[in-house]
């Protein structure tokens, strides 16, 4: 993998977009059309929905991949795989350098706290972490147009005032953000907090659906549990209808445990 550090402050970055909606996703396009004006954008999207699909990539079959099609209005390239797929094919096959920036959304649907594990779009952005690039995942908690073009515009403010702050170099513990806007209108946001990863889940249950075959048939479902009080955590602050900037690193070590642990080494 490439290890340099990315200049930073550019005033045009090249940006490498991507998503786990699929190419056809209203996210990605209005973030496209936003993002175009200021930078040099290249997509490669999903070619299917890939949603909660996490970091699964493409290991023991080919890979395929082709233009998007012109009526998309979304130049680029659609990918038979996930969102991974993606960032790993686009870096180190389809473009002859590597990008600036990684962003991947707008997800239809916010990927706070234990979610963001799940989600496609956030895994999306961890592998742009993983070749040591800036990247991003921006995810929505519902709306329609007007909610996606305005927090698309926002979209890009958060990636310009991010890249102008003091960034990590290219080292062990490289930070991508998960960006998730509220449920209102952009008008009625509260403002931006930086946050904290909240621990609350869904308590994921199952019921059975009305099918066409003779097999049974399940559906999950659930309610976000366990939501911490503070607006310093990601999932309080969104109901509250704030911006949350989530700063994440991908190393999972469990530090504090490492010393009571010693005791077993030989």
């Amino acid at each position: 993998m490439h290890t340099e550090p990315v200049e930073h402050m550019k005033s045009r970055y090249t940006i490498l977009l991507t998503n786990d909606d699929s190419y056809v996703a209203p996210g990605i396009k209005h973030l496209y059309d936003v993002l175009k004006e200021h930078h040099d954008v290249v997509v490669v999207a999903p070619q299917e929905e890939q949603s909660g699909i996490g970091h699964a990539f493409t290991f023991n079959k080919p890979l395929s991949y082709a233009c998007i099609p012109q009526s998309a209005g979304l130049p680029g390239y659609m990918v038979a795989g996930t969102p991974s797929d993606c960032v790993k094919f686009a870096i180190s096959f389809i473009l002859k350098h590597k990008p600036d920036i990684v962003i991947s959304g707008i997800n239809s649907g916010e990927n706070s706290g234990i979610s963001g594990f799940y989600s496609g779009t956030v895994a999306a952005a961890r592998e742009g972490a993983f070749w040591r690039i800036p990247s991003f995942a921006f995810s929505i908690s519902g709306g329609d147009t007007e909610h996606y073009i305005g927090y698309a515009g926002m979209a890009l403010d958060v990636l310009d005032k991010v890249m102008a702050t003091t960034q990590p170099e290219a080292g062990e513990h490289q930070v991508y953000y998960n960006v998730n806007f509220p449920l209102c209108l952009p008008a009625a946001c509260k403002g931006i907090r930086v946050t904290k990863q909240s621990l609350a889940f869904f308590d994921d249950r199952y019921k059975r659906v009305e099918s066409n075959d003779d097999r049974e048939n399940y559906i999950i479902y659930g309610e976000k549990k366990d939501v911490e009080d503070s607006d310093s955590f990601d999932s309080r602050a969104l109901i509250n209808n704030y911006t949350t900037i989530t700063p994440l690193s991908y190393d999972a070590t469990a530090h504090w445990s490492i010393s009571g642990l010693s005791s077993l080494e030989r």
